[in-house]
């Protein structure tokens, strides 16, 4: 006969930790069910006492665990909710009774518990023995089995991953970085130098970076003919935007860099067209960035006149920025020197940032 294990966690999130404890565990047993427990007003608590960029829905949590065991094919995850039942230690009645209903909904019996707290041990064995009909999910001579008690291993834990997840960034698994990625746009005055610092931040910090899609958008689709983009072309631009934006997150460590962001797109459209677009103002109101680093182009005196709409562009960005209570840091672009004082600079701006995370 098959011989079944289980191992019950939050997984709020899922850890290196977690998945060596999985995978010792899954080596004992012909098939290992893997229950990731959910509360909705605690995990909402969890969430919002965390460094996590957004909350992670159910399923996401059910992925977390699914794709990182992909390969193990003895890995098998089944989602129990807790909602109702009083936080630990409380509850253990309740928390037995609708573990069984799991197992029994899902034609399970279980062999062995795999568990690395020792004080779980007798409390598995004072609720779950005494459950009526006990044989029809549990094995009758069910074993408990404490595994890397001591963590020796990884000596981590889910509190300290949603407390400092950037000092702790090597102990989370790859589906789940994405949840705690920091979004930093470089936007400002046009020919300010926004793409070159974008990519050479980029390059310090190792990771990935967004594009302006307009100016891809412009030369592709308008042969570098700005003068014809109208009004629909903006929701293209602002949907292909998000879309690489999103994707950059999934592959990032720690920072993505994002070459100008929604408020920008808005201001070129109220510019061209006398009108915000609703569609980027969805975009606005839905797309949260950690940082904003403003460039802004110096205009002398003598060329003041030539550059009205580099001066208007700026009015406009920075007015709209302000009305949303959008915080940004400015950097000033005089001439060529600037492109590496505003590195430097914001090089310290960002790792200031991270530090006081």
């Amino acid at each position: 006969m098959s011989k079944n294990g289980i191992i019950f966690g939050k997984f709020y999130p899922l850890h290196i930790g977690h998945v060596d404890f999985i995978q010792r565990a899954s080596g004992y047993v012909d098939n290992l069910y893997v229950v990731v427990c959910t509360d909705n007003d605690r995990d909402k608590k969890l969430f919002e006492e965390s460094q996590m960029k957004k909350m992670p829905t159910i399923k996401d949590r059910m992925r977390f665990v699914e794709k990182t065991f992909k390969h193990q094919k003895n890995i098998k995850v089944i989602h129990m909710a807790e909602d109702g039942i009083p936080f630990y230690p409380n509850g253990w009645k309740l928390w037995s009774e609708r573990v069984q209903e799991i197992l029994l909904k899902n034609n399970i019996k279980i062999d062995v518990i795999f568990t690395n707290e020792t004080q779980d041990v007798e409390n598995y064995k004072n609720h779950f023995l005494p459950l009526p009909n006990f044989e029809k999910i549990f094995n009758k001579n069910l074993k408990i089995q404490l595994i890397d008690v001591n963590r020796d291993n990884f000596h981590i834990s889910a509190t300290e991953i949603r407390k400092n997840p950037y000092k702790n960034w090597v102990f989370i698994p790859k589906y789940v970085r994405e949840f705690f990625v920091l979004k930093v746009a470089i936007i400002g005055s046009e020919h300010s130098g926004k793409t070159n610092l974008t990519h050479k931040l980029a390059n310090y910090y190792n990771t990935t970076y967004v594009k302006e899609y307009k100016k891809e958008y412009v030369k592709e689709e308008l042969q570098n003919k700005i003068e014809n983009l109208q009004y629909d072309d903006y929701s293209n631009i602002a949907y292909e935007h998000s879309r690489r934006i999103l994707e950059s997150i999934k592959n990032a460590d720690k920072l993505t860099f994002i070459d100008t962001d929604f408020y920008s797109l808005q201001t070129f459209s109220i510019i061209q067209n006398n009108e915000k677009h609703p569609v980027i103002e969805d975009f606005v109101k839905h797309t949260n960035f950690d940082m904003l680093i403003y460039i802004e182009k110096e205009i002398d005196a003598e060329n003041k006149a030539n550059n009205c709409k580099i001066s208007r562009f700026d009015k406009m960005l920075q007015y709209l920025l302000k009305k949303n209570n959008q915080k940004f840091i400015k950097l000033f672009h005089k001439d060529a020197a600037s492109l590496t004082q505003n590195y430097i600079k914001s090089i310290n701006i960002i790792n200031d940032y991270l530090k006081n995370r």
